[in-house]
């Protein structure tokens, strides 16, 4: 395998060596001396997106080293088959939302969710937790939206991948709705081990990149939930 060309990015640029892809997840591609990372892979229909944005780069799908599934949800999984499939990169995510990704039990919920959230399962070759290293990542488990929930962190750059611990609206970090938590007040929780991380830029699942404040933007969003909890 030819190495990554360092000067190239797959995606639209949102940092150094930092692509993304957006749709209604944002996808997003790091390059590393390491190699070549894919976090979330949205929707089946993202594959077609994602391969041009490879190809625009110049950089054969085949250099795809990992896929790093930041929870089980359908919306960030759905296309990691076909992704997987296409480039051979080793898939990797949390092992209690495992059992979901590699299909071996159904997702929870309602059955017309859990037909909606139907996935092609895909094998996940390699579980991560909290505190182990993926390339240049830093795994963090964010229980809450998910039992398996990751976010991914570059350290030497305090950049923050959030999957779906905490989005970006209107500016600002917020919480997916409760309805879509498997477990709301562990996602409020989470929001502390985010916080003891000394973060400048927060990449989110859902929303545009928050380059603010982001210690300060942790701890309003803890009192903002907090507030309306005791309402």
């Amino acid at each position: 395998m030819n190495a990554v060309r360092p000067d190239v990015l797959v995606g639209e640029s949102v940092d150094e060596a930092v692509g993304r892809i957006t749709g209604f997840v944002n996808c997003y591609v790091v390059r590393d001396p390491s190699g070549l990372f894919l976090i979330d892979t949205g929707f089946s229909s993202r594959a077609a997106p994602i391969r041009r944005a490879f190809e625009r780069a110049d950089i054969p799908f085949s250099q795809l080293t990992a896929i790093l599934l930041t929870h089980r949800h359908v919306d960030h999984i759905r296309g990691a088959f076909r992704m997987e499939t296409l480039s051979r990169a080793r898939v990797c995510c949390h092992p209690s939302d495992a059992p979901v990704v590699e299909g071996k039990v159904p997702p929870p919920g309602p059955l017309w969710m859990r037909l909606f959230a139907r996935s092609h399962p895909v094998p996940v070759q390699q579980m991560v937790k909290d505190g182990d290293r993926v390339g240049p990542f830093q795994v963090v488990h964010v229980p809450g939206h998910t039992p398996g929930s990751l976010a991914f962190y570059l350290p030497e750059r305090k950049i923050l991948f959030t999957g779906d611990a905490v989005l970006e609206h209107d500016g600002r970090l917020s919480l997916a709705r409760a309805q879509y938590a498997w477990d709301f007040s562990q996602a409020v929780a989470s929001i502390d081990r985010l916080r003891e991380l000394p973060v400048e830029v927060v990449l989110p699942g859902h929303g545009k990149p928050v380059r603010r404040d982001i210690g300060a933007q942790l701890d309003a969003l803890k009192s903002r939930v907090a507030a309306v909890g005791r309402r």
